[in-house]
């Protein structure tokens, strides 16, 4: 029917009860611009993915194969990259499942770092069946936006989702507090800053991590700047990338420092002793996210979320 969002399934074979599935996770979620029929991962086969996530069941159902999935879903538009590995590369056994479904002229949507739109095979079977790639991280990429100033004309309450770590659920809970907020009549707009966002049908997005560092700070200006004009909301809520203390993903030094936010919420998961992902690298005490926060914003966090 026209006007409706596209069947897709989602690749997260053996992957989904990991924190690497986390686009997975949002899409499980909430996604407007792909109708979440499935997620493949043979590990947890015949499982609804809602009750594997956080224990509320959603009618997406887990499968052991692509094969499986479209035997029960015939019009499966696009096939979707799960996860979010360290380094951004296709995991190993994923790229038999992206040939099967380019073979078949199902489209495949990708956010790593790894862009299969340049993989000369993957890209021929593409061309041969009609299936489209996207990679998410490619839309960005070519941004070459300078900074202007114009963030000074945003009046709307800046909102910003700090994470302790990676993967703790930034967006997640800025998604979860911008509907509420809706909810309650407050208007409030979401500003994606990542690949799962735009995945989501986020209106307003850019994915941070694929902007060349000197151009991150006029892209962010930008995107922010035009939710404010176009959508006159009371709050804007931004969720960071990384962490400001992670030694490899500090992402969110550049949202905090140019858009000054009027209120900073921090994201934590208490249960985490480590950075996911690196074991060498202790999580530092809550107290120092705090106090750089406050350093950065020149106040605290206004309330601290949990990820238990």
């Amino acid at each position: 029917m026209a006007g409706e969002a596209p069947e897709a399934v989602i690749l997260a074979e053996g992957l989904y009860a990991t924190t690497d599935a986390k686009t997975a996770h949002g899409l499980v979620r909430k996604s407007s611009k792909y109708r979440i029929v499935g997620v493949i991962d043979s590990k947890l086969a015949g499982r609804d993915a809602g009750e594997v996530l956080d224990g509320v069941r959603r009618g997406i159902r887990v499968y052991a194969s692509l094969e499986d999935a479209i035997r029960e879903h015939p019009d499966v538009k696009y096939l979707i990259i799960g996860v979010a590995t360290t380094g951004g590369k296709l995991p190993p056994g994923y790229r038999a499942v992206v040939k099967e479904a380019l073979r078949r002229g199902i489209g495949v949507v990708s956010g790593l770092h790894e862009f299969l739109s340049d993989d000369s095979e993957l890209a021929a079977i593409a061309r041969e069946t009609g299936a489209e790639i996207i990679d998410v991280r490619k839309i960005y990429y070519s941004a070459r936006i300078h900074y202007t100033g114009r963030i000074r004309e945003v009046k709307a309450l800046k909102v910003v989702v700090v994470g302790t770590d990676s993967a703790v659920g930034k967006r997640t809970t800025s998604l979860m507090l911008a509907d509420e907020l809706n909810r309650r009549g407050v208007k409030t707009v979401f500003v994606g800053t990542g690949q799962t966002a735009w995945m989501q049908g986020a209106k307003y997005v850019f994915v941070l991590d694929s902007v060349i560092n000197d151009f991150i700070p006029g892209v962010l200006e930008d995107t922010v700047w035009k939710a404010y004009v176009e959508e006159k909301p009371k709050v804007i809520v931004v969720p960071g990338q990384g962490s400001p203390l992670h030694p490899v993903f500090p992402g969110s030094f550049e949202i905090l420092n140019l858009l000054k936010p009027e209120v900073t919420l921090l994201q934590h998961a208490p249960a985490r002793k480590h950075f996911d992902g690196f074991p060498e690298f202790p999580m530092p005490p809550l107290g120092k996210f705090i106090e750089l926060i406050k350093l950065l914003t020149d106040k605290p966090p206004l309330a601290i979320t949990l990820n238990t």
